[in-house]
């Protein structure tokens, strides 16, 4: 989620989030046999939180590959956190509960993150406002006030890491049924985005590929237009890690999204909370040990 280089090129590469569950009894003891689990789907987004960080903390010390492969990988994380965000909106047993837990773990995470990253709102504060929009799409009956409320949303969304790009792929993500299609019979699964939803984007392939495809269209393609400008005219390639970052980090979820089969896997909800500030802090107390001096950004 991942937006420190906004300021260098993209605001997604300094984010993203690795504590959301999918909860509840459904996600829990159902799913198909095989496939990826919510469990394995949060490994693959801490691995690439966490390249993703140690790239953008050790920016001006890493070697340029070092930089691009670090940066692919962090690609990988906020959509499937988004991913698994929704999921455990709809398993959840207590919304509330869900929101409270996320907007404690997001208060806790600013410390570090303001300290090492960056000066806006950490990502799980554009996931709580996420979790907002989903709760008035159920719940607020008046479609006129819903699309108010979430307009007010995707405002607020603006001083959060990931922004309003990063609200809009989570409604996707419910709206066209993503993560719902494989288990409709047994959990009564289904896109719910009305007559407006083309066809296509309600298959399985299709609910999972247009809410990534936003970044690659909203973020990806412009920096690859910037960065063949600069490559074409000065030999400029500094651009390409954060090319790499949505254009191959980002889809590349879309194969690992249409693996997912419903299971919980190993329960260790409180470890992916917590480890998101902690994270941070350790790679950021190392930038200093090391290099004597805090990040900047």
């Amino acid at each position: 989620m991942v937006d420190g280089d906004r300021d260098k090129t993209s605001n997604h590469a300094r984010g993203g989030a690795g504590g959301q569950v999918c909860e509840g009894a459904c996600a829990r003891t159902q799913g198909d046999a095989g496939g990826l689990s919510s469990f394995a789907l949060k490994m693959v987004a801490i691995v690439g939180m966490t390249a993703n960080h140690a790239a953008y903390l050790f920016d001006a010390q890493l070697p340029f590959a070092a930089r691009c492969l670090l940066y692919a990988a962090g690609g990988l994380t906020f959509p499937v956190m988004a991913f698994l965000l929704v999921e455990g909106y709809r398993h959840t047993s207590n919304v509330k509960k869900y929101a409270l837990r996320l907007g404690v773990f997001a208060v806790v995470s600013q410390i570090p993150y303001v300290l090492f990253l960056a000066g806006d709102a950490n990502v799980l504060f554009t996931l709580l406002i996420g979790l907002g929009v989903l709760y008035a799409h159920d719940h607020v009956a008046n479609r006129a006030a819903f699309w108010a409320l979430s307009a007010a949303a995707l405002f607020a969304s603006l001083v959060c890491d990931w922004g309003f790009v990063g609200v809009v792929m989570i409604f996707l993500f419910k709206v066209l049924g993503a993560g719902t299609q494989r288990d409709a019979e047994t959990c009564g699964g289904e896109a719910d985005g009305g007559d407006f939803v083309p066809a296509a984007l309600k298959t399985p392939l299709g609910a999972v590929a247009a809410p990534v495809l936003l970044v690659v269209v909203a973020d990806g393609l412009p920096l690859l237009a910037t960065l063949a400008t600069g490559v074409s005219t000065a030999g400029d390639w500094s651009l390409l890690p954060f090319v790499l970052y949505p254009m191959v980090g980002c889809t590349l979820t879309i194969p690992l999204l249409r693996a997912y089969r419903g299971r919980r896997g190993l329960p260790m909800k409180w470890f992916f909370y917590a480890y998101y500030p902690l994270h941070i802090a350790v790679l950021g107390v190392a930038h200093l040990v090391l290099f004597g001096t805090m990040p900047t950004y």
